[in-house]
């Protein structure tokens, strides 16, 4: 079934689509952080460039990565799924379905995460290492389950074009959290950001968040008309 769902979903145009998101991410990343300064300046004022790197990385991965993650999902109450009901059962679908999407949202970040390093190793002369960017793709990952989850519970394959709200909610919600801190907005839908660092049980509560919209999600799928 993992199988079945692997080639429905890097056998068609969404192959081409995938290419092109990372061409411009790469593409992004690149205007972002080339500098035609002399190598000697760029190492002089190596801490204020590594932290300027690091926030308009996050910035961007912020941006963008929602987006990857309901372009993925989109399809996921493909037609063509439902008569598999009556012969595998809707609980082996739905696991299979849950097992196939996380495995692409951890090599989807893993991309994004050999990238956000490799690039600016090769095209700056002031990147170091840092191990604060696992926590940033800690919490993408997180997140990226949260958004595949919530596509899940609300999007059909006759209404999935509304899937893009969610990827746009998941933007604004971050820059309202990041100009006007908002714990109601956060445990409405508990995404990274400053505030999220804030709170000592936020790791805790996402986790929680997360189990609930599985929980959610497994409920829904016993009920489902065919």
């Amino acid at each position: 079934m993992i199988k079945y769902f692997y080639l429905h979903l890097f056998y068609t145009k969404k192959r081409t689509i995938f290419i092109l998101g990372f061409i411009i991410w790469i593409g992004l990343m690149t205007l972002m952080i080339y500098t035609d300064e002399p190598i000697f300046e760029q190492r002089l004022y190596e801490i204020q460039n590594q932290i300027y790197y690091q926030e308009m990385m996050k910035n961007l991965l912020l941006m963008l990565c929602p987006f990857f993650v309901v372009l993925i999902t989109i399809d996921h109450d493909q037609q063509h799924i439902k008569p598999m009901i009556s012969y595998i059962g809707r609980q082996s679908i739905a696991l299979s379905k849950l097992i196939f999407y996380f495995l692409i949202l951890t090599w989807l970040f893993s991309m994004f995460f050999m990238i956000y390093h490799i690039l600016p190793f090769y095209i700056t002369a002031y990147y170091t290492y840092s191990s604060s960017s696992i926590i940033l793709f800690l919490n993408l990952y997180l997140d990226g389950i949260m958004t595949t989850l919530m596509v899940f519970i609300l999007i059909k394959d006759k209404h999935k074009a509304f899937a893009i709200l969610i990827a746009l909610f998941y933007v604004l919600a971050n820059w309202l959290i990041e100009d006007h801190p908002n714990l109601t907005l956060f445990y409405l839908f508990p995404q990274f950001s400053s505030l999220f660092l804030t709170i000592n049980l936020a790791y805790y509560y996402k986790l929680c968040y997360i189990c609930l919209g599985l929980t959610i999600y497994f409920y829904q799928i016993n009920f489902e008309t065919l």
